[in-house]
């Protein structure tokens, strides 16, 4: 009895170790950018994607954190399915803009919750606040960026007021 304790409680430890105590955002949104002939093996992984395989960068350049509103639409590839424009935080966009100069001709994976939704074709520098995935959205990832974050336009106050009515009209 003693092991089994002992081992559910380094399973605990060890699970509580690896969050920090923090605890995991319902939705996870990350942009990669296609790794270059430069980059080790360490640095980049070979994924399948919508557009064939492609050696990705592992780190992202863009995280749910730079990501300050967002907009949906049924998207026009899968009326199933819905798209996503994020507005980003200025360091966001910073980042969006940089590395769009820099990797012009290349591909950008959007990837939500580990799984990969849409690739994106970089064929000139964006000097915007605004990404648009155009496919691969479902629901369920929807209803959780609504807690998360307000839509494109709408003020925090008027935010945070739609989301109790919302809620009321849940639990009637």
């Amino acid at each position: 009895m003693r092991i089994f304790v002992s081992f559910i409680l380094t399973l605990v430890l060890t699970q509580l170790a690896f969050a920090n105590g923090k605890k995991q955002p319902p939705v996870t949104v990350t942009f990669h950018t296609e790794a270059t002939d430069i980059e080790s093996k360490k640095l980049a992984y070979e994924i399948d994607t919508p557009k064939g395989k492609h050696w990705m960068s592992k780190s992202p350049f863009i995280t749910t954190s730079d990501i300050t509103a967002y907009f949906a639409f049924v998207s026009p590839h899968n009326p199933d399915l819905y798209g996503v424009s994020f507005q980003l935080s200025r360091g966001g966009a910073s980042r969006l803009s940089m590395t769009s100069g820099q990797h012009a001709g290349k591909w950008v994976m959007c990837a939500i919750n580990g799984k990969v939704v849409d690739m994106l074709y970089i064929d000139r520098q964006v000097d915007g606040r605004v990404i648009t995935i155009w496919r691969g959205v479902d629901s369920t990832m929807l209803e959780a960026c609504n807690q998360l974050i307000p839509k494109i336009g709408e003020s925090q106050k008027a935010w945070k007021t739609r989301l109790k009515y919302e809620n009321k009209q849940r639990k009637e």
